[in-house]
């Protein structure tokens, strides 16, 4: 049984989100899924430490750490720490400061939309960012429906992982995503990338309780590489 099978048995294992749970971070730190933000905020005064951890062989590992806050119930702004580890003794280092706006909510039929910025600062290489737009519907169907989709403007590489790109580009990126329970959601993600495949992605998100999340996926960073284990943890109060 090869290691990809073998982590998708133990993730159906789980079988047990609630809206609380829809407002973990993203592995830069919007509230969002491990790669795409959502349409939503932590809520007004709300704190939220997370924790990423996403393994990159053959190039090594990148984990980061991160803190969301809720200035009130439609602005959040955040900050997170991400380390890059490309063998020893190569680890690079990112600072990441984002905020997000929600600029119309739910309505009748109609999704929420947000707008948002990223900006990274690696230590001793260049500086990027993101600007973008993402709408998030929810489907009150017998088995409640998540489905989002974002653009984005940007110029870094690979999320800034790889530098900054010569010009900035408009990228695509969404989340389809299932609530089978009222604590667990399983779903789908899509990350556009410049020049290079896009970032894809099979996750579930499991609601422990007391406002802490877990998140465990499968990601396709490129079609040369094995698949790739992620995990998340969060806490918010």
């Amino acid at each position: 049984m090869n290691k990809t099978v073998a982590f998708l048995l133990a993730l159906a294992a789980l079988v047990a989100i609630s809206l609380p749970a829809w407002s973990q971070a993203t592995w830069e730190g919007p509230t969002g899924v491990f790669l795409n933000p959502l349409a939503l905020t932590i809520g007004d005064g709300k704190q939220e430490v997370s924790a990423h951890f996403l393994d990159l062989e053959p190039i090594g590992s990148l984990t980061t750490f991160g803190y969301v806050y809720g200035l009130n119930k439609d602005i959040e702004v955040g900050y997170t720490r991400a380390s890059l580890s490309a063998g020893a003794p190569s680890t690079f280092s990112t600072d990441i400061l984002h905020a997000k706006w929600i600029a119309l909510p739910f309505k009748d039929q109609w999704p929420q939309v947000a707008v948002g910025a990223i900006a990274r600062s690696t230590h001793g290489g260049d500086s990027t960012d993101d600007f973008y737009l993402v709408a998030t519907k929810v489907f009150q169907t017998s088995t409640p429906i998540i489905a989002s989709v974002d653009v984005r403007n940007t110029n870094a590489a690979w999320s800034g992982l790889l530098g900054r790109t010569d010009e900035r580009d408009w990228l695509l990126g969404g989340f389809l995503g299932f609530q089978v329970s009222p604590k667990l959601i399983v779903g789908a993600e899509y990350y556009g990338q410049d020049e290079s495949r896009p970032w894809r992605d099979i996750a579930v998100r499991y609601n422990v309780g007391n406002g802490t999340n877990i998140d465990a996926g499968i990601a396709r960073f490129n079609d040369t590489w094995d698949n790739q284990v992620a995990v998340a943890i969060s806490h918010q109060w």
